[in-house]
């Protein structure tokens, strides 16, 4: 029966949806979400939803939304049709912290003068760059080993205002597993 389904209809049934499980990165201490390939599974929107203990956050447990995307520009087959490597990838995220000590606009917190902080505490914009792993046949069910760096709007600015903060001061390093969907 399978042999009479063209090859492009048995693509179809590992659908371009996603599921992720990240881990730091500047999402919380573990996120999970999904998204959608789009451009011939070389962009990824998605969306996560990150988590950070009361142990790490310094008082109430926090709850991060993230919005990414990833870009993906080629992949290379590693001898087996299996393994693919996505040697290089770049992102960009926006972010939301929740929580009544974090603020949208330096208006909106009330505690401050007008003019006090010019940034939102809420919100962060960051850009990636990472590495992918991939095992699975192109068209059936993949998962997907992933390794960022990133960097977030605050950070970038506040190395180029001090000289002393090093490139490890400013990039957080993430990761996870991306499993396709049906």
């Amino acid at each position: 029966m399978l042999a009479s389904i063209p090859a492009r209809a048995q693509q179809a049934a590992a659908g371009p949806y996603f599921l992720t499980l990240h881990v730091a990165g500047g999402t919380g201490l573990v996120a999970l979400g999904g998204g959608y390939r789009l451009a011939h599974e070389r962009l990824e929107p998605e969306l996560l939803v990150g988590y950070v203990p009361r142990r790490l956050s310094g008082s109430k447990p926090l709850a991060i939304v993230t919005l990414k995307t990833t870009w993906l520009p080629w992949k290379a087959g590693l001898g087996d049709a299996r393994w693919q490597a996505q040697p290089f990838t770049l992102g960009a995220m926006v972010n939301y912290t929740t929580g009544k000590q974090f603020f949208l606009t330096n208006n909106t917190a009330g505690r401050y003068r007008p003019g006090y902080y010019w940034w939102s505490s809420a919100v962060r914009l960051g850009l990636l760059a990472g590495t992918r792993l991939n095992y699975g046949r192109t068209g059936s069910t993949r998962t997907a080993a992933y390794a960022e760096l990133s960097a977030n709007d605050l950070h970038l600015i506040s190395a180029l205002t001090n000289r002393t903060l090093r490139l490890p001061d400013i990039l957080t390093l993430g990761g996870g597993l991306k499993q396709d969907m049906r």
